[in-house]
């Protein structure tokens, strides 16, 4: 079964009583059978690894430095942000489900060029560059142990690239494994992130007055305010990157469920985590690189808060590694449907023996690396010992206002995608069609805020680096990147191009759900490999013959990349 838009016949634009085909050609990766991908994704994995995008602890300290006003642009967030992206995500998974789902709804929303250029390099080049957030985060979580630990740039490089090196073994499993591991830790972290929480409550109830600054100044807003509206923004990008997966889930009827709950839990966890900060800490003590520690020391006392704070930065120590691990799973399938398009080296849509882009994930572990090198060797032997910050947080800032402008291009495919299907969607709209556009706008004007702010609320290390330098070298990052992606994006094969490299047999016409009872039938069975032979739900590929039929010779197995005449070994 081929990744196909599951609009029923009878709801695509038609010429008298035939369908009328879809007017773009598809891609080489829309076609590419589900069966050579293992099916084993759910809707509660899809949340997990949402919640490992978007719920992290370190954006409770950030935005948390606003005082008790960061309640009220968290909801802000949620409102103008978060929920319009899961709409949008949600809305467009229904339309175009399919591996590597960002870069598929870009080609049909604005065709050539724009679909490599927004759907996949801006997509991209953040998530990769992501990869040094979450190893570097991994070497804070062990200084937090102790703070003499790690103390020198040369030892925390080779810890990150450690990290980086276990996170790219991790992700050799196979994704169910993988999973399984996701799940347990990330039921630790949520443990740990809760904790936080309720000792804000249990100072409370103690008797415990309010510490953090609650005072009417800290909630009004105004132009001051953006600054903390962008870091929230920036905080909650993430919700689509599950989605890179979206042909590996069991079925995609449910899976869509992830960000419902995925939008409840990030919610209430943000709020209850900053409540927890704000009540038992003060604005200096949150201002702490152990903020962690002082909480915990506070509520439980001395001895008791230290065992707590050594249980929460060993596990946060192993969900940052887990993280870089799925960072590297979930962005390193643009690369594979990259190169199933032969818009990259075929190497990339490589999978090995357990059915994961092994090649396209060490791909994004060896530029993180280099990356790494840089920031930790190289920069530190400059004569200002500052140069190696100053560089991770230029290039950090700079991909999130690329990330950003990949979060435009998705709000805009919501508008254009279902503006041109909002006859044929019918009733299968996830919110009524006013509130759907009104909430891709609100994203849109949010995270224009966002991309602003990065520029002009000035420099995070104002004694390194002014507020006019500051913004000229982000600046440079950024257009430099963009530069690099639009060549990239101008070089590559366009759609009609690739159209012709699909296997002759893959040409028949599609059969969308919803088709005729026998049609939905067969989508049913393919869209649940779990039942087909009784299994219990493991979600295992599909296998020769399952559907009364051979599988086209032409389409790979493990082991196989693209070739000039097929797939070969």
């Amino acid at each position: 079964m081929p990744f196909v838009s599951p609009l029923a016949p009878e709801q695509r634009p038609s010429v008298g009583n035939e369908v009328a085909p879809e007017s773009r050609p598809a891609l080489p990766s829309e076609r590419f059978p589900l069966d050579r991908l293992p099916r084993v994704l759910r809707p509660r994995d899809l949340t997990i690894l949402c919640l490992f995008a978007v719920l992290l602890i370190n954006n409770v300290q950030t935005v948390g430095a606003a005082g008790g006003g960061s309640l009220l642009y968290w909801t802000l967030g949620f409102l103008c942000f978060l929920i319009p992206s899961a709409l949008v995500c949600a809305q467009l998974y229904r339309l175009f489900p399919g591996e590597g789902a960002v870069y598929l709804w870009a080609n049909r929303a604005f065709g050539n060029f724009w679909d490599t250029f927004l759907g996949f390099f801006c997509n991209w080049w953040p998530g990769a560059i992501g990869l040094t957030v979450e190893a570097e985060a991994a070497v804070a979580s062990i200084q937090g142990l102790n703070s003499d630990w790690l103390s020198l740039p040369w030892e925390q490089g080779v810890v990150a690239i450690l990290v980086l090196l276990v996170a790219q073994l991790l992700c050799a499993l196979g994704q169910r494994q993988l999973q399984r591991i996701l799940n347990v830790v990330f039921a630790a972290y949520a443990l740990m992130f809760g904790l936080v929480g309720l000792a804000g409550l249990g100072w409370l109830l103690s008797g415990q007055s309010l510490r953090g600054d609650f005072s009417a100044q800290s909630w009004q807003l105004g132009i001051s305010s953006l600054p903390v509206l962008a870091v929230v923004t920036v905080a909650l990008l993430g919700m689509a990157v599950p989605l890179n997966m979206g042909g590996e889930v069991v079925d995609q009827r449910r899976s869509g469920r992830y960000l419902l709950w995925g939008t409840l839990i990030i919610i209430a966890g943000y709020l209850f985590a900053t409540f927890g900060v704000l009540a038992v800490l003060s604005p200096a003590e949150l201002k702490e690189t152990a903020f962690i520690s002082i909480l915990f020391s506070h509520v439980f006392g001395s001895d008791l808060g230290h065992i707590i704070s050594s249980c929460y930065y060993i596990i946060v120590f192993v969900y940052f590694v887990c993280a870089t691990a799925a960072y590297n799973a979930m962005f390193g399938r643009l690369l594979f449907v990259a190169g199933l398009d032969r818009r990259l080296p075929r190497a990339l849509a490589h999978l090995n023996s357990n059915g994961v882009p092994f090649n396209a994930m060490l791909l994004q572990t060896l530029i993180n690396i280099a990356f790494i090198f840089v920031i930790c060797f190289v920069a530190p032997v400059a004569p200002n010992q500052e140069l190696a910050l100053t560089v991770f947080l230029v290039v950090i800032n700079g991909a999130s206002v690329i990330w950003d402008i990949a979060m435009i291009s998705l709000f805009l495919c919501g508008i254009l995608l279902c503006s041109r299907y909002s006859r044929q969607l019918r009733q299968r709209w996830v919110v009524p069609p006013l509130l759907f556009f009104l909430s891709a706008v609100l994203g849109i004007a949010l995270t224009g805020v966002a991309i602003g702010c990065t520029f002009f609320a000035g420099s995070p290390v104002p004694a390194v680096l002014n507020n006019e330098d500051w913004g000229f070298w982000v600046l440079l990052f950024v257009l430099a990147s963009l530069t690099v992606g639009a060549i990239y994006s101008f070089l590559v094969p366009e759609a009609e191009d690739l159209a012709a490299l699909l296997p002759p047999d893959s040409q028949a016409p599609l059969s969308p759900i919803g088709a005729s009872p026998a049609v939905q039938k067969v989508s049913s069975v393919a869209a649940a490999p779990g039942a087909l032979a009784g299994w219990s739900g493991e979600g295992r590929p599909l296998q020769e013959g399952a559907l009364g039929q051979t599988e086209p010779a032409g389409w790979p197995r493990p082991g196989s990349v693209p070739g000039p005449g097929g797939w070969e070994p």
